[in-house]
């Protein structure tokens, strides 16, 4: 695994870029991932030590008419995919007294590096961006840096992070209300309790770490992959936490018109001129300003795009039915098997 830092253009920390080679066998079928079958099929499936199957943490169908998806979670004890060990105290004290402008950047390593470690990751070989987000708005709204070459509507804004920690395993995502969903991968449980108190202090303290989502492209949402008692601690002590959010994608480079280019080059230097001869209403192009056309129309650095890869199944129709269906009737919901039909 290679990683660097993500700046803004003017030199502001936005996240890291992470590489995870093809040859590391960890990342070529990584331990917490997606299989996708036929008809709009999906599930979340995580490898289990002694094992050759792994657990399902979640499965999904989108709708025919592609209209939204249903989705139904297991709530089945798997291990986090971040070790409890990457957040000790020694840790989130040493976070804590760092400047804040500095936390992040850490913070983002430290998660990057227990990923790389860790037996449950979701990371598989190809590129992605880990990017810091931070609340903006008093209803949770958050935001993240500015990352050039990234449609801002895939990356820019997370939102509904009240609403994330539901009970209730069997939810619907409507596609033509996209709300930008955070959705939680479990239940907490009466074993999270110690944790949420202590997580409790730590907001207090302002030195809670960040909460880790997933982007799904399959589902316009994203998921908790690691955080869930501390951000159960942060909405009880109405402390927003600060989330890392993490994108798979690819590069595609893109060429520059040679034309337009010069026409913003003469124009620059005529606004020049007209300045040095005195004439009336010219005034000054602020710095920032100057530099962001010059970007504009020169920047060729590759365009990012975030696609979310999963693993083809041949599992049949009649296999995926009887897993939901199984799932259904233990939650004493069978009738919502119909959800799950095409």
């Amino acid at each position: 695994m290679y990683w660097k830092d993500i700046e803004s253009d003017k030199g502001s920390w936005v996240g890291l870029e992470i590489r995870c080679g093809e040859r590391e066998p960890g990342f070529r079928k990584p331990a917490l991932r997606l299989e996708s079958g036929v008809d709009g099929w999906l599930r979340l499936v995580q490898d289990s030590a002694g094992s050759d199957e792994p657990l399902v943490r979640w499965w999904a169908r989108q709708e025919k008419g592609y209209d939204g998806v249903h989705l139904l979670r297991s709530d089945a004890a798997m291990a986090s995919p971040v070790p409890a060990s990457a957040l000790d105290s020694a840790t989130v004290q040493r976070h804590a007294d760092l400047e804040p402008g500095q936390r992040m950047a850490s913070w983002s390593r430290v998660f990057a590096r227990a990923l790389a470690d860790g037996p449950a990751s979701f990371l598989h070989s190809g590129d992605w961006v880990l990017l810091g987000a931070h609340v903006v708005t008093d209803d949770w709204r958050f935001e993240t840096g500015p990352l050039r070459g990234m449609e801002p509507y895939r990356y820019r804004w997370v939102e509904n992070l009240r609403q994330a920690l539901r009970e209730d395993p069997l939810i619907y995502l409507d596609w033509w209300r996209p709300r930008r969903e955070v959705l939680n991968l479990r239940a907490l449980t009466e074993a999270d309790e110690g944790r949420i108190a202590w997580w409790r202090k730590k907001s207090r303290e302002g030195a809670l770490p960040p909460v880790l989502l997933w982007y799904l492209s399959c589902l316009e949402a994203y998921v908790i992959v690691d955080g869930h008692a501390r951000l159960q601690a942060a909405l009880l002590e109405e402390r927003a936490p600060d989330l890392l959010v993490a994108h798979s994608v690819y590069q595609q480079t893109h060429e520059r018109d040679p034309e337009a280019q010069q026409r913003v080059l003469g124009t620059v230097a005529r606004h020049t001129e007209e300045l040095a001869l005195g004439l009336p209403g010219r005034r000054p192009i602020a710095t920032d300003s100057l530099n962001d056309l010059l970007i504009s129309a020169f920047d060729n650095r590759p365009l990012l795009f975030a696609c979310t890869y999963g693993w083809a199944t041949r599992r049949s129709e009649a296999q995926w039915m009887d897993e939901i269906g199984a799932r259904l009737l233990a939650l004493g919901r069978g009738d919502s098997v119909q959800d799950f039909r095409r």
